[in-house]
């Protein structure tokens, strides 16, 4: 079921049975104006092995450590990490038109299939080029998987 988070900004909530999202929800247009900074959105996901396995024959990336290897548990690649944020920037916040000039990212620790992340993205900075920070986090452990900065421009309307 689908809800209303504010009144301000419609965000919505979608669950299904390993995703839970909240969104910001963006019309066709938009501009700088529309944001300020301290905006953010959070998306909570549990990756498994047949996401890796997806992401794994997509990219030709077949690295063992990423598959199922009896008792030692797959870790996520850092690139599916890395994507999973860029969907939330480039769809959710700032949203559609965003492009990336720049990006600074760390893997401070191992992030393990079966693990719940939250990962969030927040608007630091709104000027010719938009700032955001972003995190992904296994809660239960809090645990910092990845993290970073990136440097957004929107797109001129055609």
């Amino acid at each position: 079921m689908n809800k209303i988070l504010s009144n301000r900004f419609p965000y919505i909530a979608v669950n299904n049975k390993n995703y839970q999202k909240i969104c910001k929800l963006h019309t066709s247009s938009f501009s700088r104006a529309s944001f300020k900074a301290g905006d953010k959105i959070r998306i909570q996901k549990t990756l498994t092995q047949k996401d890796l396995d997806t992401f794994s024959n997509l990219t030709s990336d077949h690295n063992y450590l990423h598959k199922n290897n009896g008792n030692k548990r797959p870790i996520v690649h850092g690139a599916f990490l890395n994507g999973l944020v860029a969907g939330l920037i480039g769809t959710h916040l700032p949203g559609p038109g965003t492009i990336l000039v720049s990006q600074t990212m760390k893997f401070p620790n191992k992030c393990f299939v079966g693990e719940k992340l939250t990962i969030s993205v927040e608007l630091v900075d709104v000027r010719k080029i938009l700032k955001v920070k972003f995190f992904c986090i296994v809660e239960e452990e809090k645990k910092v998987v990845f993290e970073g900065e990136a440097k957004l421009i929107l797109a001129k309307d055609s």
